[in-house]
Protein backbone atom coordinates (compact mmCIF):
# COMPACT_ATOMS: atom_id res chain seq x y z
CA UNK A 1 0.00 0.00 0.00
CA UNK A 2 3.13 2.29 1.23
CA UNK A 3 4.19 1.70 -2.74
CA UNK A 4 1.23 2.42 -4.30
CA UNK A 5 0.81 5.47 -2.45
CA UNK A 6 4.37 6.60 -2.76
CA UNK A 7 4.39 5.74 -7.02
CA UNK A 8 0.79 7.94 -6.98
CA UNK A 9 2.46 10.87 -5.81
CA UNK A 10 4.98 10.66 -7.50
CA UNK A 11 3.30 10.48 -10.72
CA UNK A 12 1.44 13.56 -9.51
CA UNK A 13 4.15 15.64 -9.40
CA UNK A 14 5.79 14.65 -11.91
CA UNK A 15 3.03 15.60 -14.37
CA UNK A 16 2.49 19.59 -12.58
CA UNK A 17 6.43 20.06 -12.94
CA UNK A 18 6.93 18.98 -15.99
CA UNK A 19 4.76 21.35 -17.96
CA UNK A 20 6.20 24.27 -15.99
CA UNK A 21 10.00 23.68 -16.96
CA UNK A 22 8.83 22.37 -20.64
CA UNK A 23 6.91 25.87 -21.80
CA UNK A 24 8.40 29.02 -22.75
CA UNK A 25 6.95 31.45 -19.71
CA UNK A 26 6.10 35.13 -20.18
CA UNK A 27 8.02 37.10 -17.79
CA UNK A 28 7.13 40.75 -18.54
CA UNK A 29 4.84 42.45 -21.18
CA UNK A 30 4.74 46.27 -22.33
CA UNK A 31 2.23 47.96 -24.96
CA UNK A 32 3.32 50.82 -26.67
CA UNK A 33 0.13 52.10 -28.16
CA UNK A 34 0.55 54.22 -31.63
CA UNK A 35 -1.79 57.27 -32.69
CA UNK A 36 -3.93 54.88 -35.15
CA UNK A 37 -4.81 52.41 -32.50
CA UNK A 38 -2.28 49.75 -33.75
CA UNK A 39 0.31 49.21 -30.93
CA UNK A 40 3.40 46.94 -30.50
CA UNK A 41 3.13 44.40 -27.79
CA UNK A 42 6.55 43.01 -26.33
CA UNK A 43 6.66 40.25 -24.31
CA UNK A 44 10.21 38.36 -22.71
CA UNK A 45 10.22 34.76 -22.43
CA UNK A 46 12.15 31.88 -20.76
CA UNK A 47 13.06 28.72 -23.02
CA UNK A 48 14.54 25.73 -21.50
CA UNK A 49 18.00 25.44 -22.24
CA UNK A 50 20.44 22.61 -21.64
CA UNK A 51 23.82 23.52 -20.53
CA UNK A 52 26.36 23.46 -17.43
CA UNK A 53 25.92 25.64 -14.46
CA UNK A 54 28.84 26.46 -12.15
CA UNK A 55 28.16 28.11 -8.91
CA UNK A 56 29.71 31.16 -9.76
CA UNK A 57 27.94 31.74 -13.34
CA UNK A 58 24.74 30.85 -15.32
CA UNK A 59 23.57 30.08 -18.65
CA UNK A 60 20.43 31.28 -20.06
CA UNK A 61 18.39 31.83 -23.36
CA UNK A 62 15.76 34.09 -23.21
CA UNK A 63 13.59 35.58 -25.59
CA UNK A 64 11.82 39.22 -26.68
CA UNK A 65 9.23 39.22 -28.94
CA UNK A 66 7.40 42.83 -30.14
CA UNK A 67 4.03 41.75 -31.90
CA UNK A 68 2.39 44.72 -34.10
CA UNK A 69 -1.05 44.58 -33.64
CA UNK A 70 -4.17 46.15 -35.50
CA UNK A 71 -6.55 48.00 -32.87
CA UNK A 72 -8.81 44.56 -32.83
CA UNK A 73 -5.50 43.19 -31.13
CA UNK A 74 -4.93 41.39 -34.22
CA UNK A 75 -1.21 39.78 -35.34
CA UNK A 76 -0.39 41.68 -38.39
CA UNK A 77 3.78 40.80 -38.03
CA UNK A 78 6.49 40.19 -35.68
CA UNK A 79 10.37 40.52 -34.28
CA UNK A 80 12.01 38.31 -32.03
CA UNK A 81 15.12 38.06 -30.79
CA UNK A 82 16.60 35.23 -28.78
CA UNK A 83 19.83 36.10 -26.93
CA UNK A 84 21.92 33.17 -25.20
CA UNK A 85 23.18 34.97 -22.16
CA UNK A 86 25.97 34.21 -19.20
CA UNK A 87 25.50 35.97 -15.70
CA UNK A 88 27.03 35.79 -12.10
CA UNK A 89 30.12 36.80 -10.51
CA UNK A 90 29.71 40.42 -10.85
CA UNK A 91 29.43 40.21 -15.21
CA UNK A 92 26.58 39.32 -17.83
CA UNK A 93 27.75 38.60 -21.32
CA UNK A 94 25.64 38.12 -24.66
CA UNK A 95 26.91 34.97 -26.40
CA UNK A 96 24.58 34.23 -29.10
CA UNK A 97 21.83 36.53 -30.64
CA UNK A 98 19.33 35.42 -33.27
CA UNK A 99 16.56 37.26 -35.36
CA UNK A 100 13.14 35.86 -36.10
CA UNK A 101 11.02 37.91 -38.39
CA UNK A 102 7.46 36.83 -39.82
CA UNK A 103 3.88 38.31 -41.41
CA UNK A 104 0.80 37.15 -40.41
CA UNK A 105 -0.51 39.10 -42.74
CA UNK A 106 -1.49 39.01 -46.63
CA UNK A 107 -0.67 42.41 -46.93
CA UNK A 108 2.29 43.07 -44.57
CA UNK A 109 5.68 42.31 -45.77
CA UNK A 110 9.07 41.77 -43.75
CA UNK A 111 11.76 43.53 -45.99
CA UNK A 112 14.28 42.86 -43.76
CA UNK A 113 15.59 41.58 -40.37
CA UNK A 114 18.59 41.56 -38.37
CA UNK A 115 20.53 40.40 -35.21
CA UNK A 116 23.60 41.35 -32.92
CA UNK A 117 25.38 41.07 -29.76
CA UNK A 118 27.20 43.79 -27.83
CA UNK A 119 28.19 42.91 -23.95
CA UNK A 120 25.22 42.21 -22.44
CA UNK A 121 22.82 42.48 -24.85
CA UNK A 122 20.82 41.04 -27.86
CA UNK A 123 19.22 43.03 -30.48
CA UNK A 124 17.33 42.44 -33.27
CA UNK A 125 15.97 45.02 -36.06
CA UNK A 126 13.27 44.02 -38.54
CA UNK A 127 11.70 45.78 -41.01
CA UNK A 128 8.01 45.62 -42.31
CA UNK A 129 6.21 47.12 -45.13
CA UNK A 130 2.59 47.31 -46.04
CA UNK A 131 1.50 46.87 -49.53
CA UNK A 132 -2.04 48.23 -50.81
CA UNK A 133 -2.48 47.54 -55.15
CA UNK A 134 0.92 46.38 -55.09
CA UNK A 135 2.57 50.16 -53.75
CA UNK A 136 4.40 50.34 -50.65
CA UNK A 137 1.86 52.38 -48.64
CA UNK A 138 3.63 52.43 -44.96
CA UNK A 139 6.88 50.93 -43.44
CA UNK A 140 7.34 49.98 -39.91
CA UNK A 141 10.34 49.46 -37.82
CA UNK A 142 11.07 47.87 -34.71
CA UNK A 143 13.82 47.53 -32.65
CA UNK A 144 14.30 44.99 -29.88
CA UNK A 145 17.20 44.99 -27.53
CA UNK A 146 16.81 42.23 -24.37
CA UNK A 147 19.70 43.16 -22.18
CA UNK A 148 20.93 41.15 -18.90
CA UNK A 149 22.61 42.38 -15.78
CA UNK A 150 24.91 40.72 -13.23
CA UNK A 151 22.08 39.42 -11.25
CA UNK A 152 20.31 37.54 -13.74
CA UNK A 153 17.86 40.30 -14.63
CA UNK A 154 16.54 40.73 -17.92
CA UNK A 155 14.82 43.86 -19.75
Amino acid sequence: MKKRTLTFVCLILFAICVPAFGADQIESKEIEYLPDGSYFETVITTEPIKGITTLSSKSVKKTKSSYFKNSKGVTLWYVKVTGTFTYGNGTSKCTNSLVTAESKSDVWKIANKSANKSGNKAVAKATAKLYYGGSVIETKTKTVTLTCDPSGNFS
